[in-house]
């Protein structure tokens, strides 16, 4: 009973969110740098939807396997007080592994909410924590785990204008769900007991291009191994009409990950790819 409550208070949120951006005076049109500078960090005002794909290799116990995802994820922000906003961004996932030990097949991943209360600020650093819930979506275990999440997450950001650099942090813990850990006839059921630093870092010009690195590291407890994707990417934000819209492409390494074995799932190996659509809703 208290997952189904945790999971309506956080749609909630980006329903009550979307009903301030629709019933809001228009604002002053930005330049297109200044949404791309915006756009880099995960606290500011912006309110969007993005879809993002991301194709992984070297899966599976001969590595042989790949993975694709489309990930929808809108981010909304509330305004909880005169100094403080609540950024809200749900991601919903769509999975597709092929040669993965055996197995070619397509369904829903596991769905994650997160929520950063931060204070309203002009200062070059800001910061934002709150609540994160992960989802499991399907039975099967092919795409994802199958277990509950929750904990917190944390982000830290600094805006020396035209970069921006920051570290996003979580801790998951397993909140109920399958306790199988993966096995060969289910090699991407994972455990929800993760660590996890994203350090990034972004470049902006004045024509809207966007150049970012990143890393998404994590350790996960139950199999006492770390997964360490890389992240370079190239965007450009242009106007559809008046409509913000950033286009990016990238490539990812996965400097150190850990394979497939009877007890525990496997992480990809080598080189990926990413390109990523998101429309801004409010300026």
């Amino acid at each position: 009973m208290i997952f189904r409550i945790l999971i309506i208070f956080f749609l909630l949120i980006p329903t009550y969110s979307f009903s301030q951006v629709t019933n809001s005076s228009a604002s002053v049109k930005k330049s297109n740098s200044d949404i791309a500078y915006e756009m880099t960090n995960p606290l500011s005002d912006l309110q969007l939807v993005s879809l993002q794909w991301n194709h992984n290799r070297g899966l599976g116990t001969n590595q042989a396997g790949t993975d694709q995802t489309l990930q929808f994820g809108p981010r909304f922000k509330v305004d909880v007080s005169e100094n403080w906003n609540a950024i809200t961004r749900v991601k919903v996932n769509g999975v597709k592994v092929q040669n993965v030990n055996g197995i070619n097949n397509a369904g829903m991943g596991p769905t994650q909410i997160e929520t950063f209360f931060t204070q309203k600020s002009d200062k070059t650093g800001v910061w934002g924590a709150g609540p994160f819930i992960q989802a499991p979506a399907g039975e099967s275990g092919d795409f994802g785990s199958r277990q509950w999440g929750g904990g917190i997450r944390a982000v830290f950001v600094t805006k020396p204008k035209p970069w921006t650099f920051g570290i996003l942090t979580y801790q998951s813990w397993n909140m109920g769900g399958s306790a199988g850990a993966g096995t060969l006839r289910s090699p991407s059921t994972g455990t929800t007991n993760v660590f996890s630093a994203w350090p990034f870092m972004a470049f902006v010009t004045e024509n809207a291009w966007v150049y970012s690195l990143d890393s998404e590291s994590s350790y996960n407890y139950d199999a006492r191994r770390t997964f360490n994707p890389i992240n370079a990417g190239i965007g450009k934000v242009v106007r559809i009409g008046e409509v913000p819209v950033e286009f990016s492409v990238g490539a990812r390494y996965i400097a150190s990950g850990y394979p497939a074995t009877l007890q525990y799932p496997g992480t990809p190996r080598g080189w990926g790819a990413r390109a990523q659509l998101t429309f801004v809703l409010s300026e």
